[in-house]
C-alpha cells in the first residue's frame, strides 16, 4: 500500500475545501429553504440579534470610540448587518458572503459586500486591511475546517480587536442535530460534527488570554421571557444538549504566534 505523503495530505484538504465552497456557494432551492426557516423566524432572529449586539456593544465599549472597522462574515440575508448599521452608524461595515444573489441585493442597498470563493478569510483582504470587530452568525459550522477559519479570521483583526461568532452549532447540539434530521439537511451541514468546544479554547489560548467558549441558551427559551428565567435558574442554559455556542476573543497583540494545526 502506498503510504500518503504531505502533499498528499494538502491535496486532499484542499480539495475538501474547494467542495464545501462550491456546495456552501451554491443557489440550490433545499438549502436556501434551511436557511430561510431558521432564520427567518422573527422572535427567534430578535432574540439572536440581541445577543450578537450586546457582544459587540460590549467589545465597543472596550474599544472607546465609534468610528470602528467591522467585518460581518457569512452574512446570509444581510438583516443582521442592516440593523448593526442602524444602531452604530459611524462604523464602517464589510460583509462577505459565498452565494452572488445575497452580496447583489445588499450592494444595491449600497453596503460594501463582496463575493468570496474561500473559506479562508484572510486571503480576501490585502495586509494593511484589518478590522476592529469581526462576527458571524452561524457560520463556522459551514466550514469544511472551522478551526483554520476562525483562525484566518483572528488575523484581520487590529491589536485589541475582537472577534465573536455566536449560534454555533457544535457536535453535542442535540437540538441542532433533531433539526437537521427534521430537514434531512445534513448535506449541508455535515461539518457540525467537528464542532468542540474544548479544541476552540485550545485554538484561542495560543493567541489570548481575553476569551471564551460557552454554550449560550437556546433560541426557543430566550423567545419566551418567563420560560427563559426558569430555564436559566434550573442552569439549562449551561447544558451543551440543549444549547448552542459563542466564541469571544480579545486579540491584544499584533505579532501573533505562528498558527497550529488542529
Amino acid at each position: 500500500m502506498k503510504e500518503s505523503t504531505n502533499e498528499d495530505i494538502t491535496a486532499q484538504a484542499s480539495s475538501e475545501l474547494d467542495e464545501n465552497v462550491i456546495l456552501q456557494g451554491s443557489d440550490n432551492l433545499d438549502y436556501n429553504t434551511c436557511i430561510r426557516s431558521k432564520d427567518k423566524q422573527q422572535n427567534r432572529f430578535l432574540c439572536n440579534l440581541q445577543q450578537a449586539c450586546d457582544i459587540i456593544n460590549d467589545a465597543m465599549e472596550k474599544v472607546g470610540r465609534a468610528d470602528l472597522s467591522i467585518l460581518e462574515i457569512g452574512f446570509n440575508d444581510g438583516e443582521l448587518m442592516c440593523k448593526l448599521s442602524e444602531i452604530y452608524p459611524d462604523a464602517k461595515f464589510i460583509g462577505l458572503e459565498i452565494r452572488k444573489e445575497p452580496v447583489e441585493e445588499m450592494v444595491e442597498l449600497g453596503y460594501d459586500c463582496r463575493l468570496v470563493d474561500t473559506e479562508m478569510f484572510d486571503e480576501v483582504f490585502k495586509a494593511n486591511e484589518t478590522f476592529d470587530i469581526i462576527y458571524g452568525y452561524a457560520v463556522l459550522h459551514h466550514t469544511s475546517n472551522p478551526y483554520k477559519s476562525l483562525e484566518s479570521a483572528i488575523k484581520l483583526l487590529k491589536p485589541g480587536g475582537t472577534v465573536v461568532f455566536v449560534c454555533e452549532a457544535h457536535k453535542l447540539d442535540l437540538l441542532s442535530f433533531m433539526y437537521y434530521t427534521y430537514k434531512r439537511s445534513w448535506y449541508y451541514e455535515k461539518y457540525t460534527l467537528k464542532m468542540g468546544r474544548r479544541r476552540f479554547k485550545k485554538l484561542l489560548s495560543r493567541y489570548t488570554s481575553d476569551y471564551y467558549v460557552e454554550y449560550d441558551g437556546n433560541g426557543l427559551a430566550k423567545c419566551f421571557k418567563r420560560f427563559n428565567e426558569l430555564y436559566c435558574k434550573m442552569k439549562m442554559n449551561k447544558i451543551p444538549f440543549l444549547n448552542g455556542m459563542t466564541i469571544h476573543a480579545r486579540i491584544m497583540k499584533s505579532d501573533k504566534v505562528a498558527s497550529c494545526e488542529m
